[in-house]
């Protein structure tokens, strides 16, 4: 499950959807390393008239994008692609949210917007320690 967070630090979420500068990307695996990370910067986003079309197509493989804000009409059509986003505080560290995720997933109690994704993914394996 690829899971994508709004941030210009690389370390915290701290953008908004629509204005992100870049997007960190971390997917769960079974393989050995657990969590692959990988960086897509503003370079990466052709910039357009349409910035929040240019993410979702950008984010499209995501289950989940975390940011600090986002409209009710670029949600609305993140949702309709499949990518659930969820809004936390400026500043939250991607670790904390990766964490938390991860001891929900190993809970075996997901809400069921999250239970849909777990099962539409059918590969996410949670990892049995806090990661690092």
């Amino acid at each position: 499950m690829l899971i994508a967070f709004a941030s210009s630090d690389g370390l915290t979420i701290d953008s908004h959807f629509a204005s992100a500068p870049s997007f960190e990307m971390y997917k769960f695996t079974k393989e050995p390393q657990g969590i692959i990370h990988t960086s897509l910067s503003s370079e990466d986003m052709a910039e357009s008239d349409d910035k929040v079309d240019v993410r979702i197509k950008m984010l499209k493989e995501c289950a989940i994008v975390y940011c600090t804000q986002i409209g009710g009409p670029a949600a609305a059509r993140l949702v309709q692609s499949g990518i659930h986003p969820l809004k936390v505080l400026e500043g939250t560290l991607i670790i904390d949210e990766l964490n938390r995720l991860n001891k929900l997933l190993l809970s075996k109690k997901l809400p069921p917007w999250l239970k849909k994704k777990v099962e539409d993914v059918g590969d996410i394996e949670p990892q049995k320690e806090d990661l690092k």
